[in-house]
């Protein structure tokens, strides 16, 4: 039985982590599905899908925790359709904080569920503000009100921009 295995990791950002990790994974037959990693503030954080054999996946949680460096913890994903396309919400906004608790708040009022997110911050040249960016890709509810989703995104922040897309 295929199984799905979910595991986040953190650790010094070094050159052939990405190798490593891939080889443990092909060796023990497993499927890299999707994964979300970055280095931030000299570190390397990830999160990664795989799929593999049931036969194979205690070895494989074995050899993954064994790579030097890397703090690993596992969580055993519920085999589902993988979404491919779904719309995308990009907001941008002067950088504050709490930014995402509001958007978030939003969404859960709306009953729209977030699948994945990514968020950054770009300094503005010779300016005092910073620019937050987010992609939020979304499952929305048949029923969605589209007006009052836009009215309550609109109203976090006279100079939030929100726009909604095909992934």
């Amino acid at each position: 039985m295929l199984k799905q295995l979910i595991v986040t990791l953190i650790g010094d950002d070094k050159s052939g982590l990405i190798n490593n990790l891939s080889r443990v994974v092909a060796e023990h037959k497993g499927n890299w599905l999707a994964s979300n990693m970055s280095e931030l503030a000299g570190q390397f954080a990830g999160i990664l899908q795989i799929s593999v054999e049931d036969e194979y996946y205690r070895d494989l949680c074995e050899a993954l925790s064994l790579i030097p460096g890397l703090t690993i913890s596992f969580a055993e994903g519920k085999n589902q359709n993988i979404w491919h396309k779904s719309p995308c919400l990009i907001i941008q906004d002067v950088d504050r904080p709490g930014i995402i608790n509001e958007v978030s708040k939003v969404l859960t009022q709306n009953d729209i569920e977030l699948k994945a997110i990514t968020t950054h911050c770009k300094d503005l040249w010779q300016s005092d503000n910073n620019q937050f960016y987010a992609k939020l890709k979304l499952a929305l509810p048949d029923n969605l009100d589209y007006d009052k989703f836009n009215m309550e995104l609109t109203q976090i922040s006279a100079t939030l921009e929100a726009e909604m897309t095909e992934a």
